[in-house]
């Protein structure tokens, strides 16, 4: 696996898509059944992974976010300081006319969701979509960072030491006031998912800015 790994890191360097793609397939098969092997250079990997998302070949574009959706599987947790890059790019990718290419970011974004430290995906999301002038790439955001509001539950969102409601909902009350209606729609679903908790009026005037409140 040593060597598979150094194999595929050259390929993932070489000019010929055809390699690439082969590059990228070996690093499916390492995070598959070789994870250590891949931790122990997980940034370098991931770094070369992500840049292939960004490829113009729609081939290889699409081969990087299903390896990124495999990483973010087998690798779980050992992924989140990887977190912001693979997420911008998966997000930017969100706004393809491709439709294949948008259902891979989709399942890919879904895996990850699923299995890095919820907290860390959840400002990786923010940071990387909450902005975005693309109406669909803010859309595909809205909708994950709802699963992760889903998944956490208001109790941990907003009480708690440290809650995450603090980076969460300044974006959330402005996905509630986005100019694209499902965008709006995951923005009400979280606040109405977090409303019922007793802390929810004192997060919201503390952590919403004035004109959004």
């Amino acid at each position: 696996p040593h060597t598979a790994l150094a194999e595929a890191l050259a390929l993932l360097a070489d000019e010929d898509w055809e390699k690439k793609i082969e590059g990228l397939n070996f690093v499916r098969c390492l995070s598959a059944y070789h994870a250590p092997v891949l931790t122990a250079k997980l940034h370098e990997t991931s770094l070369a992974v992500a840049q292939e998302v960004k490829n113009l070949r729609s081939g290889v574009s699409r081969a990087a976010v299903v390896c990124l959706g495999d990483l973010f599987t087998h690798l779980k947790k050992s992924m989140d300081q990887e977190l912001d890059n693979a997420v911008k790019v998966l997000l930017h990718k969100a706004g393809e006319s491709n439709t294949f290419i948008r259902e891979e970011v989709d399942k890919a974004l879904k895996a990850m969701v699923n299995n890095v430290t919820p907290a860390r995906a959840l400002c990786s999301l923010i940071n990387g979509g909450q902005s975005h002038l693309h109406s669909a790439v803010r859309r595909c955001t809205a909708q994950h960072l709802w699963h992760i509001v889903e998944r956490l539950g208001p109790e941990r969102l907003l009480a708690g030491p440290k809650p995450p409601a603090e980076r969460l909902l300044p974006a959330v009350a402005r996905f509630a006031q986005d100019s694209s209606q499902q965008t709006r729609y995951y923005g009400r679903r979280m606040l109405f998912s977090m409303m019922a908790h007793p802390e929810f009026d004192k997060a919201l005037e503390k952590y919403v800015p004035a004109k959004d409140l």
